[in-house]
């Protein structure tokens, strides 16, 4: 994810290779891509391995809610159990719907691919470097993993600590607490091979849940940032142009050449959107949700190992929902930029034709291409800050309902 050397004008496979290793990394080729037959063997175990295991702790995870017995009375419990039910949900919604739409998010890849500035001296026209996942981007997706692993391995790594910590400093009988990061249990822990089997199993299964919960997201990141790069050099491409009236012909030509581009953007933007429309719906919601319980089982716990981690998976996620936010924003502003470019640029020198067409473009850009989560909520800054508030104030009342 490097931005490599400044020179380095880069490709299309550069831009598709990070949310695409995000999805082999849990055995899950989605484009198929070629490859030997040892490493299609490996992948497919290891995406059996992430689908089992993903069934197994959601069996257990039903199975307790179901008893009762170990969640009755506790507040924390409940919370917790609630988070991950809203977590295991917002991973698989948004995976069921991907793979629903896996063959036009296919399409709709070729055609970006198709649509790419092949040569170099067009690729420093379009400004790819520039396009290709900012830092802020590449932080966010380091955050979350991080964020992930102290979730993750923080059971184990406390475990082994207070082992330790007990064998230097007490005469008595050292105890090895086989701490987990999931609360429902499923079978007795006694050893350390039982205790390896089981934090491998919940490794396997966080690893998958919340690859297929960023993933889902950074493919969409993804395809907005290509819309967003040919929107921004359409208006820059609008912006430099010179008419004159001698020219008419070929100033007309420019235009009808640049509407047939904006159309095609547009087209794809709207298919875009068809895909991912619904999962941005839902993934608007589990988010607040998500933040909300999150925030409140934080409040629970206080200054512990599991409030430290909940805490910081609060900000890993608030992160990952203000990306989508970002992009959303950028692909308002650069489409609206075509309208801005079509008012500046000296299009009082064409000819009356060439100012009647100015006019089309102005008139098809008055209306931005907006990420929509079905029309519901425009995808943008403000849902971020709306999102922040809404959890803000949730906050609130349970610090003054918990006299906190």
């Amino acid at each position: 994810m490097s931005n490599g050397k400044p020179d380095e004008l880069r490709t299309y496979d550069d831009f598709i290779y990070v949310p695409n290793l995000i999805f082999k990394s849990m055995g899950y080729d989605f484009l198929d891509t070629p490859k030997p037959r040892w490493q299609k063997l490996m992948l497919n175990i290891y995406w059996t391995l992430c689908v089992t295991s993903h069934w197994y702790m959601v069996y257990y995870l039903i199975l307790r809610t179901i008893e009762w017995d170990t969640l009755a009375g506790s507040a924390d419990a409940i919370m917790r159990f609630a988070i991950i039910y809203f977590i295991v949900l917002n991973a698989d919604v948004k995976f069921s719907l991907f793979m629903h739409h896996r063959r036009h998010l296919r399409e709709l890849n070729d055609k970006l691919r198709a649509l790419y500035p092949k040569e170099g001296k067009t690729r420093k026209e379009y400004r790819v470097n520039e396009f290709y996942w900012p830092f802020i981007a590449r932080c966010e997706i380091y955050i979350y993993y991080f964020v992930v692993g102290v979730v993750v391995l923080g059971p184990i790594i406390q475990a082994i600590l207070m082992y330790l910590y007990q064998r230097y400093t007490s005469d008595s009988e050292v105890i090895f607490l086989y701490l987990s990061t999931f609360p429902m249990k499923r079978f007795e822990v006694t050893s350390p091979m039982t205790y390896a089997l089981s934090q491998c199993i919940e490794f396997i299964f966080s690893h998958s849940t919340m690859n297929i919960k960023l993933g889902t997201d950074i493919w969409m990141i993804c395809f907005s940032g290509q819309l967003c790069m040919h929107f921004a050099h359409l208006g820059r491409k609008l912006a430099s142009y010179n008419p004159s009236r001698q020219n008419h012909y070929e100033d007309c030509e420019f235009l009808v050449r640049l509407i047939r581009d904006h159309e095609q953007l547009l087209s794809l933007y709207k298919e875009l959107n068809k895909i991912f429309g619904l999962m941005l719906a839902y993934n608007v919601f589990s988010t607040a949700t998500i933040l909300c319980c999150v925030a409140y089982y934080t409040i629970l716990q206080g200054v512990t190992r599991e409030g430290f981690g909940f805490l910081l998976y609060f900000f890993s996620d608030s992160v990952n929902f203000y990306m989508v936010c970002y992009y959303g924003q950028r692909l308002i502003d650069l489409s609206e930029n075509i309208a801005l470019a079509a008012y500046i640029h000296n299009w009082y020198n064409g000819s009356p034709t060439y100012q009647k067409y100015v006019l089309m473009i102005i008139q098809r850009a008055q209306r931005p291409a907006e990420l929509s989560a079905k029309g519901v909520i425009i995808i943008s800054r403000d849902s971020f800050k709306n999102m922040m508030s809404i959890t803000y104030r949730f906050l609130a009342v349970v610090r003054r309902l918990l006299g906190k």
